[in-house]
């Protein structure tokens, strides 16, 4: 069980909560952005971005939400245009502006983008489990053992002698 640091407990205590989140975007050059301000946190430095999440729902092997970006400069969408965001990486802690310590921070979850829907205001960003649609390699089964079913076309040299793989049908 987790043990609340004071200012956690004080802050969850407070008349008054802001929550914020950290979101961390695998683009080629990774992104860090914090919800509420500038902070450190986990060996990185979080950037202030409008950044949000909406119905976010984390459960076994499934993870739906919207992530919202802000797009009042066009920079998101330039971004995403620039880089896609599918099977995009993101990972997702909670916070509250009142407690930033190491151990105040909660993580949601760990997703891949599924997709982007770019606005004028906004880029929202579709969040799916990351084995969602993980799909095993094609194999087939032979008496001795499993192995990989090689592409059609496909060259193998034995002996000298070049043999081209095709299909049965």
């Amino acid at each position: 069980m987790k043990t609340l640091s004071v200012a956690l407990s004080a802050a969850l205590g407070a008349p008054v909560q802001r929550p914020a989140i950290l979101v961390e975007l695998g683009f080629s050059t990774v992104r860090r952005w914090s919800s509420f301000a500038d902070l450190t946190w986990g060996g990185h430095d979080w950037v202030k971005e409008d950044v949000s999440l909406d119905g976010l729902m984390v459960g076994a092997l499934a993870v739906a939400g919207v992530l919202r970006l802000g797009n009042g400069d066009g920079a998101a969408a330039a971004l995403v245009l620039a880089e896609g965001v599918q099977d995009r990486t993101v990972r997702l802690w909670g916070y509250d502006a009142a407690a930033t310590g190491a151990a105040d921070v909660v993580w949601l979850a760990d997703a891949v983008c599924a997709g982007a829907q770019i606005a004028a205001d906004a880029v929202r960003l579709e969040l799916r489990h990351p084995c969602e649609y993980t799909l095993a390699p094609r194999t087939f089964v032979s008496e001795a053992e499993f192995a990989p079913l090689l592409p059609a076309g496909t060259v193998l040299t034995i002996n000298g002698q070049a043999i081209t793989l095709a299909r049965r049908n």
